[in-house]
């Protein structure tokens, strides 16, 4: 099957689960209200944000220009936040209040489909396909909104479509953490797309993934080898490619979150590897140093395992971070940012 219309919205949060949010917070359980809360605070206050749209998402590397990155990013990284915090709200919050986050939403994506026209420099893809995941993810969520005129959601596709899914394309077959962004992007894309023959791609591109990123031993030897930021870049792998892995579950109910390669071993395998030098950080094997950056429960990779928590049931995951909730996190990249208001169920 080429073409398939998929539930709207859907793809990386499902209207079940969007639903369930919503209940608990009507009801004002824990801890879903303190999350909703914290998510609120932020949607209000990005409301009256302007937008840092630009016609050239230049971005260099990070290596060869840290300061020059970091602005870039932070540009895409705001606006992305803004449309996907307001979109969130939008989905969560009852009455005639929740337009205006939708409006916000909606305008904001509209100065970047309307303004946008390319990614250049040495990490203009990595950066689109990360940081835009999040406009990605408010497009979806504003599916049934009525405000967004056919006419916007008609740029938006062109902008998606010759943009930001161009810049995916071009690293998802990457052997690091910029193919399982380009692979997050891809399917992301393709859902909102409503491409079944893409994401059918997608699942198997991953799927071979799987076993060519994560050693036997749970380590992801692409992301180990990077020196202090070691751990941070395992999560900064996982985080996109258990993403992928739920919209792959929630689109065509296929579940790599179980999935193992010939050889016994999958994604569980190397969230239990970070899990374990997440707890302790000074027994990491791959780096000798006290700059070594440290997990934090209430941050990264704390945003990942309360996810996870929900989609293996395992009591482990959740006792690390329970402390920590609710948890919030985002700054440039938009995988699981929200992940006690949103909270996954497994399959």
């Amino acid at each position: 099957m080429k073409n398939k219309s998929f539930e709207h919205p859907g793809g990386f949060h499902s209207s079940a689960q969007l639903e369930i949010s919503r209940n608990k917070v009507a009801l004002r359980e824990q801890p879903w209200l303190a999350a909703y809360e914290s998510l609120m605070k932020e949607a209000t206050g990005n409301l009256d944000r302007p937008s840092e749209a630009m016609e050239d998402f230049s971005v260099p590397g990070y290596y060869k220009d840290a300061e020059g990155h970091r602005i870039m990013m932070g540009r895409l990284g705001r606006d992305a936040w803004t449309a996907y915090s307001c979109a969130i709200a939008y989905q969560v919050t009852s009455g005639a209040a929740r337009n205006k986050f939708a409006d916000k939403a909606v305008r904001t994506l509209s100065s970047w489909s309307s303004i946008n026209r390319k990614t250049s420099n040495h990490d203009g893809d990595l950066a689109m396909a990360d940081a835009g995941s999040g406009l990605l993810f408010a497009a979806e969520l504003l599916s049934d909104y009525g405000g967004w005129t056919d006419g916007q959601r008609m740029e938006f596709r062109s902008w998606l479509e010759n943009v930001y899914l161009e810049s995916c394309s071009k690293i998802s077959v990457r052997p690091n953490n910029w193919g399982d962004w380009g692979n997050l992007g891809c399917i992301a894309s393709h859902y909102f797309l409503d491409d079944a023959g893409g994401i059918d791609a997608d699942i198997e591109r991953i799927r071979n993934r799987i076993g060519e990123a994560i050693a036997p031993d749970g380590s992801m030897p692409h992301e180990t080898c990077r020196g202090n930021n070691g751990i941070w870049y395992t999560y900064f792998a996982l985080a996109p490619l258990t993403s992928a892995s739920q919209i792959a579950l929630n689109s065509r109910g296929v579940d790599l979150f179980h999935y193992k390669c010939e050889a016994g071993y999958g994604i569980e395998h190397a969230l239990d590897y970070l899990l374990k030098y997440s707890r302790e950080p000074g027994t990491w094997p791959h780096y000798i140093g006290k700059d070594l950056n440290i997990p934090r429960p209430g941050k990264w990779p704390g945003n990942l395992f309360e996810a996870m928590s929900g989609i293996y049931g395992r009591k482990d995951y959740e006792d690390w971070i329970i402390e920590a909730r609710p948890i919030m996190y985002f700054g440039h990249h938009y995988t699981w940012s929200t992940p006690t208001l949103l909270r996954t169920v497994g399959s």
